[in-house]
């Protein structure tokens, strides 16, 4: 049984080449969902597909949802297993085999799971934060998303095992990305997202984290509507982290 990558893009000319270079052999096919790019982003990977026919490229018009996007995305692969990547991730040489030995041991033991990978945050290239837990990014593919924005994996009653696959990510360096930009279209997202769902620990947790540096006030409210509503000692844990982070 393969893998598949699927990831979204828009405007990544500045970062998809490393990541697909990251990840060419690393699974047996690549998918991308390109969900309006105006910047060349979309020429660079119609090279790729010329060159390796295990990459395709499909286009989905971008509705304000992150979810609906990655869904549209994992109804393209068609191997058994999905690891998502997006185009500001690099996989590491060192990890570039892990992602098949991981799905293979499953394979053979007849077993379906999903799994976390460490998420390493870099400016200028060095690792700045490393998040062990929290991205489940490799699980089988008949598994869907849920919610607009800092979307997750619907996956129970299946088991959930921490990987040792790492994922470099730039997206947040301030040298390379306009962060208020992000921050805002982040918080509109996930308001529009609480007015569904006013219960979601998660949520309003991530609110809080995109508040920090803009109004602290705010920040440390939502995070506490987010305790208040956490169930799970990791969403807890990361919500106590995250009030730290302005003490």
């Amino acid at each position: 049984m393969g893998v598949s990558a699927a990831m979204i893009i828009k405007d990544s000319s500045r970062c998809i080449e490393r990541c697909l270079d990251s990840i060419l052999t690393a699974v047996d096919e690549i998918v991308i969902v390109d969900t309006g790019s105006t910047d060349g982003t979309v020429e660079i990977v119609e090279a790729y597909c010329q060159q390796y026919k295990h990459i395709q490229l499909y286009h989905f018009q971008w509705i304000n949802d992150f979810s609906a996007a990655r869904n549209f995305s994992l109804s393209k692969v068609t191997q058994e297993w999905t690891f998502v990547v997006d185009s500001d991730d690099v996989l590491p040489e060192q990890d570039q085999s892990k992602i098949r030995e991981y799905t293979n041991q499953m394979d053979a033991q007849g077993k379906k799971c999903v799994f976390d990978i460490v998420y390493d945050n870099t400016v200028d290239g060095k690792i700045v934060e490393t998040i062990p837990v929290g991205y489940v990014r490799l699980f089988p593919s008949s598994l869907r998303f849920q919610d607009k924005i800092h979307e997750q994996i619907v996956y129970h009653p299946l088991e959930r095992i921490q990987s040792d696959i790492h994922l470099l990510h730039d997206g947040y360096d301030f040298n390379q990305i306009d962060l208020r930009v992000k921050k805002k279209r982040n918080i509109d997202l996930l308001i529009q997202s609480l007015q569904e769902d006013q219960e979601n620990a998660r949520l309003w947790m991530h609110l809080g984290r995109e508040m920090i540096g803009l109004d602290n006030d705010k920040a440390i409210r939502y995070l506490n509507i987010a305790e208040s509503k956490a169930k799970s000692p990791e969403m807890l844990d990361w919500i106590r982290k995250s009030k730290l982070e302005m003490s």
